[in-house]
This record gives structure tokens, C-alpha cells and sequence, in this order.
């Protein structure tokens, strides 16, 4: 099967050919050629292809035997494209140009090397995207995947202390890793330490300001310590680096309508509800805070939205169907 994986490491630039003693086609020769991998061992059933690009179309095909070897007889001189292909390995090409040479020479050697696939990057505001400091070299996040997954799994497994250790050795190697932070800051918040957890979001959402989960962690944390105003700051300032997010705004509606910001609380709703229109939650909150304004109408119509919006198992499916109708009767 061909893989398109592009590129090649050769070790010379042209191929060296030999004379063959059997008879042959003027004008033509016998290519010949060693394949190895990266550590120079020979590489068995690589499939060669040779594609002529001289005066006529033309392809030979072979491949390389138990020593890595490759031949073919009556091939034209001139330039080629080649192709090496190897099931499980991938594809290389090059360009070069074949001609005849000394026989007595060794078949010279081509690294079989193909670029390996690089994943793209992480993207800003998934918590992935390592923040490396300027001027530093870029940080490779395949390495520490392994050990973020184990960490992951400690954590699942309620094994809490042996996920913090976990995230606190990965820290130690690599520090600008905002979803670390932001998990490990989780942790600290479950065993009770909410300083070092507010320490630790607070690190993440620096390394990666679009990180929307550090933001509403955060604010969680912080409100539940006893810190609204800090926690209703904490969301504005998100929201500022990510106004584009629905999940932020409604955060900072659930939090001000807590706090008794009414005001607050039914501007971030409708910027909720024009940025995500899919969470019906909102039409529930914007009812809440219609009712606190006196404004029955409104609520009417967005308890209304909610119901033929929100799943029939919704818990507050029940209340805000029992709200209409005590609406609707005054």
C-alpha cells in the first residue's frame, strides 16, 4: 500500500551503476543501489521505483533483496525520479541521475528515512499549547503525553496524592504546560488547599489566556472559598481575552445573578445566548432574572424557550413548568 509521506535522507545524490556482464540494450545500463534504515542496517523488500524523466515515458520497478540490494537491467542513463516504499514504513522520493560507473565500486548506500508525521499544534485556549519562554527551545508535548494520560488516570482512579505527584514531576521537566497547572490546581482544591489551587489556575490562565476551562475553574474555586466579587473578575477577565465565548459569558451571568448583580447578570445572559444559542440554560437564567425585574412577559417567553428547548429529564424542567403556569394564571 503507497504512503504519501513525503521526503527523503540520502547519503549522495546520484547512483552509482555498475556494468552487468549480460547482455544489454545500447544505450542503456544496470542501476544498483543498497537501502538502509537510520542505523545503516539493510532494509529487505523495499519497492523501487524508477521513473525515467528523459525523452520518453518510461517506469522500471523492482526491489531490494534480503541484503537491501536492488538491480535493473536496461534502464536508460539520464534523469530519474525515485520512490522507495516499504509497508509499515512509508515513502521517500528523490531526484538524481543515473549513469554508468566503475564495477568494481560498491553499490553505494540511501538512507530509507522518511519524515515522520507531525502532529499540528495545539491550539490557543485548549490548555495544550506550551507557553515556551522567549528565545527557549520549542517544547516537545509528545514527550510528556504519556505521563499527562498517567496522571489523568491516577486521578480517575482516586488515587489523588499519586496523581499530584504525577503532575508535580512533569512540572519539573516541563512548567509551561497550562492544563497541568489547571489540573493539578483541581487536585489541591479536592484535598482542601485552596490557596495552592487558586496558585496553580491562576498559572495556567497566564500561560494560555484563551484557556476557558482555567477561567471557570477559577471562578469556582473562588466563589466557593467565599470570594464572589474576585471570582465575578476573574470570569470579566476571560471574557475579555475570549469574547467570542459563550461558556464564559454565561458563567458571569450565573455568577452576578448570585451575587445580586441583576444588571450584570441579564447583559451576559443575551451576549450567552447570542454566542451559544444551543445552551437552553440560558433561557432559564434570563427567565429568573425577568421574574427579579418584575418583567412577566419576558419571563413567560423564556420559560417557554426553555421547556421546548431544554430535554424532558432536565431537573429544572419541572419548576419552570410550574412557574408558567403560576404566571399564567395571575
Amino acid at each position: 500500500m503507497k504512503r504519501s509521506i513525503a521526503g527523503a535522507v540520502a547519503t549522495a545524490l546520484g547512483l552509482i551503476l555498475l556494468a552487468a556482464p549480460q547482455a544489454r540494450a545500447q544505450g542503456t545500463i544496470t542501476a544498483i543501489g543498497k537501502i538502509v534504515d537510520a542505523q545503516g542496517n539493510p532494509m529487505p523488500d523495499v519497492q523501487v521505483l524508477l521513473d525515467y524523466k528523459g525523452h520518453v515515458v518510461q517506469k522500471y520497478r523492482t526491489k531490494t533483496d534480503k541484503k537491501g540490494v536492488f538491480t535493473h537491467v536496461n534502464v536508460y542513463q539520464g534523469p530519474y525520479r525515485i520512490t522507495l516504499t516499504k509497508e509499515g514504513v512509508g515513502e521517500v522520493s528523490f531526484n538524481t541521475t543515473l549513469q554508468e560507473v566503475d564495477s568494481l565500486q560498491k553499490p553505494p548506500e540511501y538512507k530509507f528515512v522518511p519524515k515522520a508525521a507531525v502532529a499540528a499544534p495545539p491550539p490557543p485556549g485548549s490548555g495544550l499549547a506550551p507557553a515556551a519562554a522567549p528565545g527557549a527551545a520549542p517544547v516537545d508535548l509528545s514527550q510528556v503525553t504519556n505521563e499527562i494520560n498517567n496522571a489523568i488516570a491516577l486521578s480517575k482512579s482516586g488515587d489523588t496524592d499519586g496523581a499530584i505527584t504525577a503532575y508535580e514531576g512533569i512540572l519539573a521537566k516541563t512548567p509551561e504546560i497550562p492544563l497541568v497547572h489547571y489540573n493539578l490546581g483541581t487536585l489541591y482544591k479536592k484535598k482542601g488547599d485552596a490557596a495552592r489551587g487558586q496558585a496553580e489556575m491562576e498559572k495556567a490562565i497566564a500561560l494560555d489566556p484563551r484557556f476557558v476551562d482555567g477561567y471557570v475553574g477559577l471562578a469556582t474555586l473562588l466563589a466557593e472559598s467565599g470570594k464572589r466579587p474576585e471570582a465575578i473578575e476573574a470570569i470579566k477577565k476571560g471574557t475579555v481575552e475570549n469574547p467570542q465565548s459563550g461558556r464564559l459569558q454565561y458563567a458571569l451571568g450565573v455568577l452576578a445573578e448570585g451575587s445580586g448583580e441583576t444588571a450584570l447578570a441579564k447583559a451576559a445572559f443575551l451576549k450567552a445566548e447570542q454566542l451559544d444559542p444551543q445552551n437552553f440554560e440560558t433561557q432559564y437564567h434570563l427567565a429568573t432574572v425577568a421574574l427579579n425585574q418584575n418583567d412577566k412577559p419576558e419571563a413567560i417567553s423564556r420559560l417557554e424557550k426553555f421547556i421546548a428547548q431544554a430535554p424532558p429529564d432536565t431537573p429544572t424542567v419541572g419548576v419552570a413548568k410550574s412557574l408558567l403556569v403560576a404566571l399564567q394564571k395571575k
